[in-house]
């Protein structure tokens, strides 16, 4: 694991609740999955209280909402820990599909290096909903994974 990955992750195991509901999305739990991919930073979505708990913890500013017409999240903030990647913490996020706003639903979890991450079904949904290339792409990879692996 590359050691910029490893500090925020390490940051997170500390920061975060295990008994509150939280996931790391994204190339980072793709990674932590088994799936070869470049982790260039670290999303950790949860409900809104939650990510402001963990806003409140670090000492970050509340910043405005990013401006966006495909995903949207209250709170959202960015953290890069000392030699680390940088985290984007997002609480209650929304994605625009199919003519309207959804929050993100995650169903299951799988504790990996002591964080929560989706389950591989979760994952490839959430690739799915997302629906940028990258995430088509990687939906694809975890596809044929997901097949291996059942």
């Amino acid at each position: 694991m590359p050691p910029a990955l490893r500090r925020s992750l390490d940051l997170i195991r500390r920061l975060m609740p295990p008994e509150q509901p939280w996931w790391l999305i994204g190339s980072a739990a793709l990674f932590l999955s088994g799936v070869r991919v470049t982790v260039r930073d670290v999303d950790v979505y949860g409900p809104s209280e939650v990510i402001e708990a963990a806003r409140i913890a670090l000492g970050v500013p509340v910043s405005a909402p990013r401006a966006d017409d495909r995903f949207r999240s209250r709170p959202y903030f960015q953290y890069r820990p000392p030699g680390g990647l940088e985290i984007d913490f997002m609480g209650g996020l929304q994605v625009f599909s199919a003519g309207d706003w959804c929050e993100l639903q995650i169903e299951s979890d799988a504790w990996i290096e002591g964080v929560r991450v989706p389950s591989i079904p979760d994952q490839l949904a959430i690739l799915q909903l997302f629906a940028r290339k990258k995430d088509l792409e990687r939906a694809a990879v975890l596809r044929c994974l997901n097949k291996a692996l059942y």
